[in-house]
């Protein structure tokens, strides 16, 4: 394990863990943590990639961990962010052939991630966890569910501040229509009890998704419990 840092579009230090082989592997992975976490929640799916020989890298996000920021970017600023670390990878091993994994708001960035039209065709996988389809969906789910407030007149407020502050419009921070554009094939998983990022959002983001795609949905899953719930199912999926 060594600590690394890039430098973000907008000036930020950017921390992560990477976890080398001790033999020569040009297989790479990118875990992408949730919403309030940070990189050591990813070790653990980490020490699975690095069974199967994977370089493992695990960034923490944006405003959290060790990483500087102000706004927390909710995947849409972090798809960005997350080029610049397959950038980081090929910098290191050109020949280098990456897998990007993410849960939650991790699963989202990846799906955004995977819509850029400059994504690297070193790229050659994505793995999301319970993402959701847009932030505006999720923010109006939890309006709804938390304070059963509809999305007007809050989130339209709150859209505006997002604009002027954070730099970013919650209705185009969209992983529904970054897969739209996917060339690179993309996994979906989901848990079939997620009462926070609907299992309905799985089922949309896979019928949009017009790449290569494969779907696993693990039954009596809540949000994020899919591999820790059935691990040997989970991965061998993913591996498959």
């Amino acid at each position: 394990k060594e600590t690394v840092s890039i430098q973000s579009q907008d000036g930020l230090k950017l921390m992560a863990d990477q976890f080398l082989q001790k033999e020569e592997s040009h297989k790479w992975v990118i875990l992408i943590h949730g919403y309030t976490g940070n990189r050591t929640n990813m070790q653990k799916v980490g020490s699975f990639y690095g069974d199967q020989g994977y370089q493992v890298v695990t960034p923490d996000m944006r405003s959290h961990g060790e990483s500087e920021g102000t706004y927390i970017g909710m995947g849409w600023l972090d798809r960005k962010d997350v080029l610049l670390w397959t950038n980081y990878i090929l910098e290191e091993d050109p020949e280098a052939e990456i897998v990007l994994h993410g849960i939650s708001m991790g699963g989202a960035t990846v799906m955004m991630t995977a819509g850029e039209e400059d994504l690297p065709g070193q790229v050659k996988a994505v793995v999301e966890d319970c993402g959701y389809t847009s932030v505006w969906d999720i923010f109006a789910d939890e309006l709804d569910a938390l304070y059963h407030l509809p999305a007007f007149p809050a989130l339209h407020m709150s859209n505006m501040a997002a604009k002027v502050r954070a730099g970013y419009d919650l209705k185009k921070a969209s992983a529904l229509e970054q897969v739209k554009k996917s060339q690179v094939p993309i996994l979906f998983i989901h848990g079939s009890q997620d009462n926070f990022v609907h299992t309905d959002m799985v089922y949309e983001l896979f019928n949009a998704a017009q790449c290569e795609k494969d779907i696993l949905v693990v039954e009596g899953a809540g949000h994020g419990q899919a591999y820790t719930l059935a691990p040997d199912l989970y991965f061998e999926k993913v591996f498959g």
